[in-house]
């Protein structure tokens, strides 16, 4: 049964492709011969099409790739591998040791123009952060607002392009809730 199914597959797919050569004109050395023009026909037979196809297709092709994306390029650059690396091995000061998860948003201060606010790790230790403060490897606080603290991260996409996404710290009020 198995190898019936098979040789059903095989005879479809020869079916295709006699298929394809008949509708691109292709034919084998002996036939062609047979068809071979007679001197003095005029060459504008149903068979011109096909034989402006075939021409169409032994040129070679190139991919002019100003302004289009390459597809031979791979998704992950080796560049984009070296500042992940070179990344990781630099060395975290400050806000720069916590992720934005790590923090809770604890107060809020205005003072005239100047917006502040006061964030709690995990251990309970207090830190005030206000607009430009660097926070983990790709954050950086972008605004303070009378309920939450937004924190602009940047991100990698898969085709190396360098995204945004704003993150927020919410202020909760005293019994828990937002």
């Amino acid at each position: 049964m198995v190898e019936k199914d098979k040789v059903m597959r095989m005879a479809k797919m020869l079916g295709a492709m006699l298929v394809l050569c008949v509708s691109l004109g292709l034919q084998s050395p002996a036939a062609r011969a047979a068809k071979a023009p007679v001197a003095g026909a005029a060459g504008n037979g149903p068979a011109a099409p096909l034989s402006a196809l075939a021409k169409l297709l032994k040129e070679p092709f190139s991919y002019e790739t100003k302004n289009r994306s390459d597809p031979f390029t791979p998704f992950i650059y080796v560049q984009m591998i070296q500042a992940h690396e070179a990344e990781e091995t630099k060395s975290l000061t400050g806000m720069q040791l916590f992720e934005p998860g790590q923090l809770n948003l604890v107060a809020i201060l205005f003072s005239g123009d100047q917006a502040m606010a006061m964030v709690q790790d995990s251990t309970g230790k207090g830190y005030v952060i206000k607009k430009g403060t660097k926070i983990g490897r790709r954050g950086e606080v972008s605004n303070v607002l009378p309920n939450a603290v937004v924190i602009k991260e940047w991100f990698l996409s898969s085709s190396g392009k360098k995204l945004y996404r704003d993150n927020e710290m919410v202020l909760r009020k005293e019994g828990g809730k937002e």
